[in-house]
């Protein structure tokens, strides 16, 4: 028997391309969004990056995005105890994170059908940031991993997963671009795949979990891309 949701949004209250695209992407698909609490910035010491993946542009903002839709918004950290009351007032069964730091274990078990999370990294190889770099650093194959989050960082049930397809003529910007339609992509396939199956296998826990990407080691990803793509566009 396919499942009622009422969705929660896990986003970010600042430009952000996945949390505009995840609510439009949703739409188009049918799929209600019952709830949207957004977490403001919070600053973070990060390694200097040589790659800059941000270059798009937010053709709508948040509020206008959750106007057109009629989103009930919320701008509160996605731990809080305002979170958990409005989780419970919204009678939120389900949730997709578009923009999240770590969600805790109160959280998680306060929803009935989990929260899916979409990791631009094929699981359990890849954990962490940065997993594009770190998939090329290690060459190992680029994908997305959907899977109902646990306590535990990129863990969890495993919905789906799927690698992108590389081609000869592909740089670093072209492979994030691939990985990042490829998210978008999967939005409807695993929400179909939550509607529909009642249950789903946990996936190994033991790949190394990876910090933001020193500058120096991603001064060696432009040594070793080239070598990387042709190998990966064999296979």
């Amino acid at each position: 028997m396919n499942k009622k949701l009422n969705t929660i949004l896990f986003a970010y209250n600042f430009p952000h391309r996945k949390t505009n695209d995840f609510i439009n992407i949703l739409y188009r698909n049918g799929h209600k969004i019952s709830l949207i609490i957004a977490s403001n910035r919070i600053k973070i010491n990060s390694p200097k990056s040589r790659f800059d993946f941000k270059k798009y542009e937010n053709k709508e903002t948040l509020q206008q995005l959750v106007n057109k839709y009629n989103i009930p918004l919320y701008i509160a950290k996605h731990n809080s105890v305002k979170a958990q009351m409005l989780i419970k007032k919204y009678k939120v069964n389900f949730g997709i994170i578009a923009g999240a730091r770590i969600i805790k274990r109160n959280i998680i078990n306060s929803i009935k059908y989990g929260i899916l999370n979409f990791h631009p990294g094929l699981l359990p190889s890849i954990r962490g940031l940065d997993s594009i770099l770190w998939s090329i650093y290690f060459n190992q194959s680029i994908g997305v991993t959907v899977h109902l989050i646990s306590e535990k960082i990129d863990s969890g049930l495993l919905v789906h997963q799927e690698k992108i397809k590389i081609s000869s003529d592909d740089d670093i910007y072209s492979l994030y671009e691939k990985n990042y339609q490829l998210q978008l992509k999967l939005v409807p396939i695993s929400l179909n795949l939550i509607l529909k199956k009642q249950n789903f296998n946990p996936f190994r826990q033991d790949g190394r979990y990876n910090k933001k990407m020193l500058y120096s080691k991603q001064l060696k990803i432009i040594e070793i891309i080239d070598e990387y793509v042709k190998r990966q566009s064999f296979i």
